[in-house]
């Protein structure tokens, strides 16, 4: 199987480096060949390499070799909207990736991945943020894959971050350098889930007609600009899996309040600070001492606080936010934890929420939720 992908990938090198002629080329094929099938601008081929980071001591053996990954993208220029004033460097990006990565062991197996991107101009290249699904070739299993404990489901939740590098352009195509990082979990609905987290470097070429790629105008969302201060409630709930593979779901609520400050100095509105209280009744929490959280359900109480910030796409919110547990921090996964939710406006003051915990760079357990603006 591996051979056979890397006679694919060396294919798909050749012809990608055959679609990209000089000027004068293009003119003569052209005459040649009017009928000539030629890639549509957006389509964007990705090759990169990478490791998969053994963050847990156990993961140590499963690491046997260099990860491998093939990526098919399309997507578009944005303009207007969240993007207009954003940066002098360049337009945001947006589109969808499906890809292929090899994680570099037997254990391990491959994730193929379908993930929603977006880029932004920064002073040099872009960054990249990426949210999707993975599913997994090689499960844990008790009988036929008992040493596969990264991962214990197909389906996975998918979290990506990267930079992205122009290196050389033409008429019909532009070439980047992109590093990257990018994590898979099921956020411990199924036990063991130690979670993917692979980095790598890679290839990525990008076909355009004449410098031009495929253009979405966005609408605004809100039709004036946002207060300097905003506060939102939000509540949400979840499940984890604790103990034994495949043992009962315990379930957490939350209730979660935070505060958005716009700076007046920005450029763009579509970026703002966040700071945020959370108050969670965690049914899967482990506690020693001489009070039991069995016995008393007020020990199963967690009050955290969070900073971070959120970036705002048309409609739809990504909020990232770095948070520490001041009561009753689990002992596995200690006090700290990034909290990733992604937020769908249904109107001005509600939306929709979908997001994951993560402790210790693996999953804690996923969560569903509403969100309302108060004072609108």
């Amino acid at each position: 199987m591996k051979n056979h992908s890397s006679k694919v990938l060396l294919i798909l090198i050749l012809l990608s480096a055959r679609t990209i002629p000089s000027d004068a080329q293009v003119m003569v094929e052209a005459v040649k060949s009017p009928h000539e099938l030629r890639i549509p601008a957006g389509f964007e081929l990705g090759l990169g390499t990478g490791y998969t980071l053994p963050h847990r001591d156990m993961m140590q053996h499963l690491v046997s070799g260099h990860s491998r990954r093939i990526a098919i993208s399309y997507g578009w220029e944005l303009s207007g909207g969240w993007t207009e004033n954003r940066s002098s460097n360049g337009k945001p990006w947006q589109g969808f990736e499906i890809a292929w990565t090899d994680l570099g062991g037997d254990a391990l197996g491959s994730v193929t991945s379908a993930l929603w991107m977006t880029r932004f101009p920064c002073i040099i290249g872009h960054t990249e943020l990426g949210l999707g699904a993975g599913w997994s070739s090689n499960p844990w299993d008790a009988d036929n894959a008992p040493s596969s404990v990264a991962m214990s489901t197909r389906f996975n939740a998918g979290l990506h971050a990267a930079w992205t590098f122009p290196i050389r352009s033409t008429e019909r195509s532009q070439w980047f350098v992109k590093t990257s990082f990018t994590h898979f979990s099921n956020g411990a609905i199924s036990l063991p889930n130690l979670g993917i987290n692979n980095i790598g470097i890679g290839i990525l070429h990008q076909w355009k007609e004449e410098n031009i790629l495929p253009q979405r105008k966005l609408n605004e969302s809100r039709s004036t600009s946002p207060r300097p201060l905003i506060f939102e409630l939000s509540i949400r709930s979840g499940a984890r899996d604790v103990g034994l593979p495949g043992g009962a779901l315990h379930p957490i609520f939350n209730l979660h309040l935070l505060g958005l400050y716009h700076s007046n100095r920005a450029k763009s509105n579509s970026r703002c600070w966040a700071i945020g209280n959370d108050v969670g009744y965690n049914q899967s929490l482990r506690i020693t001492g001489s009070k039991s959280a069995a016995e008393n359900p007020v020990n199963r109480l967690q009050y955290s606080v969070l900073g971070g910030i959120r970036w705002g796409f048309h409609r739809v919110q990504l909020t990232a936010l770095q948070g520490w547990i001041f009561t009753n921090p689990d002992l596995e996964l200690g006090r700290s934890y990034l909290m990733v939710t992604m937020q769908y406006e249904c109107s001005p003051s509600v939306a929709i929420e979908l997001g994951l915990k993560s402790s210790q760079f693996r999953a804690d357990y996923p969560f569903i939720g509403i969100r309302h603006e108060l004072g609108n």
